[in-house]
Order: structure tokens, then sequence, then C-alpha cells
């Protein structure tokens, strides 16, 4: 293969743009923009070529170098806040050392092999249906894999692209101290114009595990874009209200 053949989709800073786009859009809607790290002058200090000898090619070890990422405000599993997908969080390549490394060399695509040189795990799932996302550097994709069902590659720019879009329209919903809510397809979430859901009836319902239902899915759509979302999102407020509503829900159903 050729060197013009082999040269990566998209180069080092380019894939750290991409990634720095996306995540500054996540500041403007769930997660606050303290939490988003930009790597110093050189890169990330203990990321060199020696901590990732015989796991990553040097293209890859200089995307990770120049990465931002967002530090996690927690590391409970069941809080979507440091979440970019379903039950799926984001590692913190600025840390890893060649322990770190050998600890993340996760099985590619179910077969046996480790992963590629020039294939990382951007982001970690966790149980059925969550989302463990690869970055492919040489094919500029991004390939996300659904645990324990299927996975589909895109483009890296475009994947993003159409993440930010299922957070606008909601098809992704953060909630404080929950799992991050994903509205699938064959869901069916009535959205009538003009016609609004009320709080008794959401808490009417005889299940009280939150998230799991159309009105709960319907009323938190209602609620977030009652604050502004997404292009004004007033999150604190709109997460004090949906924390209030989740406690008289879960105490509800635990008086039956």
């Amino acid at each position: 293969m050729s060197d013009e053949e082999n040269r990566p989709i998209y180069s080092a800073s380019e894939t750290a743009a991409i990634v720095l786009d996306f995540l500054t859009f996540l500041t403007t809607l769930h997660r606050d923009p303290d939490d988003l790290v930009m790597p110093p002058p050189g890169g990330w200090p203990s990321y060199t070529p020696e901590n990732c000898a015989g796991f990553k090619s040097d293209f890859t070890v200089e995307v990770l170098r120049n990465l931002p990422y967002l530090g996690s405000r927690t590391s409970d599993h069941g809080d979507s806040s440091g979440h970019i997908h379903y039950k799926s969080h984001l590692l913190d390549y600025s840390t890893f050392d060649s322990a770190r490394f050998a600890e993340q060399e996760y099985l590619w695509s179910g077969d046996e092999d480790s992963v590629p040189d020039h294939i990382f795990v951007f982001a970690e799932g966790y149980e059925s249906g969550g989302r463990t996302l690869f970055l492919n550097l040489r094919e500029g994709t991004v390939v996300e894999e659904e645990l324990r069902c299927d996975s589909f590659e895109q483009d890296l720019r475009e994947y993003f692209e159409d993440l930010k879009d299922k957070y606008r329209r909601l098809e992704l919903i953060p909630c404080p101290g929950r799992e991050m809510i994903e509205v699938r397809a064959l869901d069916v979430v009535p959205e009538e114009q003009g016609v609004e859901l009320s709080e008794e009836e959401v808490l009417a319902q005889t299940d009280p595990y939150w998230g799991y239902s159309t009105l709960d899915v319907q009323y938190a759509r209602q609620l977030y874009r009652a604050f502004g979302w997404p292009d004004n999102f007033r999150r604190d407020e709109a997460f004090r209200e949906i924390r209030k509503l989740i406690e008289k829900r879960e105490a509800k159903g635990g008086e039956g």
C-alpha cells in the first residue's frame, strides 16, 4: 500500500478539533463548561510512545496526546452526567500509562485479537445495550458497538454531528443521578403540538422506576424544552425540577 493510500483520512489536529467541537457542544447542554479540559502545549506529558509501546501506532499516540476531555463529576455508572451515550462513559486518556493501556485492550468486534494499533476506545459501554465507541484513525470513522447487540461504522465528523442532533431532538436525555434515557425509534412517545402533560399524570403511574415509560420521556422533553433546550438550556433550574419529580415518583411508588 502506498503512503498516499495509507494516509489517515483526518489529521491529528483535525481529529482533535472534531472531538473538541462535540465536547464543547455538550457543555452548552448538560455538562459544566469547567469540566472541559484542554491538553497543555505539546500534549499530555505522561503520554509518550514508551508508555504506549506495543499498543498504539505513533499517529494514534499523537492524536491521544492532544485530545481534550470532559472531566467526569462522578464515577457512578448510574449517573448520566459523565456519559455521552446510553450506558457509555468517556475514557480520560490524559492520565493513561502503559499499565492503564494494558487494562484497556478490549476485544475488537468480538474476535480474539486486541484492538489494532490505529484504533482506540473513546467511550466505554457497560451492560446490555451500552455503547462502546471506537475511533478508527486510519479510516477516519467511529465504530459504535452496542453491547450484546449490533455495531455500525460511520465517518468521524458525520457521527458526532449525528450524535449532536440526537441530543437536540432529545433522543438522548441526560438525567441527573440517573442513567441517560435513549429514545428508541420504536418507542411511542406522543408529542402533539400544543398538548402538555401534567406532573400529576406522570405521578399517577404505578411503576415507581423513572425513565421507562413514554410518559416519563414526554414529560422530560417537555420540561427541558420549557427551560430552553437546546439553544438556551437553563441546566441548573431544569435539573432541580427533574430531581424533584423523580423523588416524588419514587416515593409515591414505594407507598404501594
